[in-house]
């Protein structure tokens, strides 16, 4: 999915605004992926401003930046923003790493809930859509942070959990199409 394509679920939306620009940051890209340049994950993109917004933005394209285009968070960057708003991340490096380390997982989180919400349409078995939509609120939960303190689930797991459904559900919607 790009971000021209519209999504019809905002809890799938990227909202720049209340990032900070960790796509910039914490991820890499490189030349033959679509990107002017090669950066490491880690290090801030050379065209991010202050304010973590993308000083060519409206020349992307121009200057050879598809894979900027082409790329959306799905909405993990203003998660992890949020969640880490009040620490000083950018002069703390262990904080820094806690932060890009759960963007990286709500992107994960982010990409396993936009295949459950797309599954929904496949036909399957009462067990297989009962189970989509119990993974579906659990995903949902960890990654709009509404976990409770004493919850106990393995985020891990989860993510395990619900790669292995979407695999099932894709196998069984292809086999019934045959």
């Amino acid at each position: 999915m790009t971000q021209s394509d519209p999504i019809p679920h905002p809890e799938l939306e990227a909202d720049c605004d209340r990032c900070f620009g960790l796509c910039c940051t914490a991820l890499s890209f490189s030349r033959p992926d679509g990107f002017g340049h090669d950066k490491p994950a880690g290090i801030l993109c050379h065209f991010l401003a202050g304010d973590y917004r993308c000083s060519i933005h409206p020349r992307r394209e121009d200057l050879g930046y598809e894979g900027c285009i082409d790329f959306t968070c799905l909405g993990a960057g203003q998660r992890a923003s949020q969640q880490f708003a009040t620490q000083n991340w950018q002069r703390d490096p262990t904080t820094r790493r806690q932060m890009f380390a759960r963007f990286a997982q709500l992107l994960k989180l982010q990409e396993i809930r936009q295949a459950l919400i797309q599954a929904k349409g496949l036909v399957v078995s009462d067990q297989q859509e009962e189970e989509r939509g119990m993974l579906l609120a659990a995903v949902a939960k960890i990654a709009d942070g509404e976990r409770d303190s004493g919850d106990d689930v393995d985020v891990q797991t989860l993510i395990t959990r619900a790669q292995a459904l979407i695999t099932r559900l894709a196998k069984a919607s292809s086999s019934d199409r045959f």
